[in-house]
């Protein structure tokens, strides 16, 4: 079968429109349930697989936020109690985010919010036909450009 391009061009559109609304929708989510963002989500969880505690400028690289972005954030997540700000005991003039418990129990449940949410949003809206071809189409683009490293591999049943 061949698609026109338009065919093409409103796959796009609707890609990047998904690609947009999804994210903030499932960040409201957290936000109005948890009072957190999904990237503010996402730098908890890079603490907790960082052993708890990190560099700013690694948590900047592994968000993709700029240093300063981190750093607004990393305040903002430090007057919610959710992380501290320690000095390196190796080298003092490096400072770490370290998670707190209070933030280990938010994180908890931000998974199992965001777990929930995704599971409803995809099979309230998907046929399991249509949501297995959604997961290759976007594996194998992703894996055209180079950028498939088995992201999800963690969600994999074993």
């Amino acid at each position: 079968m061949d698609l026109s391009q338009h065919d093409v061009m409103m796959t796009w559109v609707s890609l990047v429109h998904a690609g947009t609304y999804l994210p903030r929708a499932l960040s409201q989510h957290l936000q109005e349930e948890l009072g957190i963002s999904l990237a503010e989500q996402d730098l908890l969880k890079q603490l907790k697989t960082g052993s708890g505690e990190m560099k700013l400028v690694e948590l900047s690289r592994r968000i993709y936020l700029s240093k300063a972005g981190v750093t607004k954030m990393v305040t903002r997540l430090e007057t919610a109690g959710l992380i501290t700000r320690v000095q390196s005991e190796t080298d003092r003039r490096v400072v770490l985010a370290r998670l707190t418990a209070k933030g280990e129990k938010v994180l908890d449940r931000s998974r199992t919010l965001l777990v929930a949410w995704v599971e409803k949003n995809l099979r309230d809206h998907l046929t399991p036909m249509q949501l297995l071809a959604l997961r290759d189409s976007l594996e194998t683009l992703l894996k055209g450009h180079d950028r498939w490293a088995g992201q999800l591999k963690h969600l994999r049943p074993a």
